[in-house]
């Protein structure tokens, strides 16, 4: 069995030769999201309608971030 240059067995290696530039910009983006959430540690006072509560801003950075992730996912139509 010969393989053709650049071929590779490893799976792991073949998934990511088939992401797209597109896949590639959206993982940067969730990584840096990730990074931000992270490096926000002190608390914040939130007040939403009848709500009012102290939380980390992780936290409330990661429902916003998991909140727009829901809402763009569902917003668009299946072609």
């Amino acid at each position: 069995m010969s393989e053709t240059p650049g071929s590779t067995k490893n799976p792991v290696l073949q998934f990511f030769a088939r992401l797209s530039a597109k896949n590639w910009i959206a993982i940067l983006g969730a990584a840096l999201a990730v990074i931000f959430i992270l490096q926000n540690r002190q608390r914040v006072r939130i007040e939403f309608l009848f709500l009012d509560l102290n939380a980390p801003l992780r936290i409330s950075l990661g429902a916003v971030l998991l909140i727009g992730w829901v809402v763009g996912r569902f917003s668009f139509r299946k072609r």
